[in-house]
């Protein structure tokens, strides 16, 4: 039977349930959804997204995508039409089975969604009756008919809730450490950081910088270690509450 889960449910929802518990980093979290929770449905990547700032989408994490292919949305409009900022925004699961019928709603998508595959799926995550986030995922088996409905779903999506509450929760704790995690970087890293801003490409930022692509990518993953997130403007973020102008 093709659903979301194939063997004991409350086998897999406990195993999400201690993954939550033991406050994974997001690409962790999401890692565990695809290749255990969803693996009936042979789920191939996933990202979540976080609603932090009125009316903005923050992706915290993503997982079996090509960076290139989600760093453009990292900081997504609410209002802006794509799979998962419509599931934040009205607060309903919205499945696509295939290719084709995603890309007949967002055309948009035909360079960003991997062609291999099969469906599409985007969830809110809702924390005490308030849309707190979403969920993405794709897999090459479309889910079984009334996913949504599932008491599985239910609880996956209950779970992505608690996980989203306790990052949260997390990042506000570790707001006084923002100041050190500043003094840990170099000046060519304050660099980068600043040149984000102004929304570069990698290769963009080592010319302006005179160094190499490489380079800079291994700045870009050190920045990121440093401050505990993996994206440029949540960086950018954090460094201005340290004082980084």
């Amino acid at each position: 039977m093709r659903n979301l889960i194939h063997e004991d449910t409350t086998k897999l929802i406990a195993d999400l349930a201690k993954t939550v518990l033991e406050e994974p980093k997001p690409e962790q979290f999401l890692a565990h959804i695809v290749n255990r929770t969803l693996a009936s449905i042979d789920a191939r990547g996933a990202i979540l997204g976080v609603i932090e700032r009125e009316d903005f989408l923050d992706l915290q994490g993503t997982y079996g995508y090509e960076s290139e292919l989600v760093e453009p949305f990292m900081r997504i409009p609410l209002w802006t039409s794509m799979p998962i900022t419509d599931a934040a925004r009205s607060g309903q699961i919205n499945i696509f089975n295939t290719p084709k019928e995603l890309f007949a709603k967002y055309p948009h998508l035909k360079t960003a969604e991997p062609e291999e595959s099969g469906a599409t799926v985007s969830a809110p995550i809702i924390f005490r009756n308030t849309v707190i986030g979403a969920i993405g995922f794709t897999s090459l088996k479309p889910p079984k008919e009334g996913f949504e409905f599932s008491h599985a779903t239910e609880g996956m999506l209950a779970l992505c809730g608690l996980y989203i509450r306790n990052l949260i929760a997390n990042k506000k704790d570790n707001s006084k450490d923002y100041v050190s995690s500043m003094k840990s970087l170099t000046p060519r890293q304050k660099q980068i950081i600043k040149l984000f801003k102004e929304d570069l490409t990698t290769d963009q930022m080592a010319e302006r910088l005179k160094y190499s692509s490489s380079t800079v990518k291994q700045d870009i993953i050190k920045i990121y270690s440093i401050f505990g997130v993996n994206n440029r403007m949540a960086v950018v973020h954090l460094a201005e509450k340290a004082g980084l102008s």
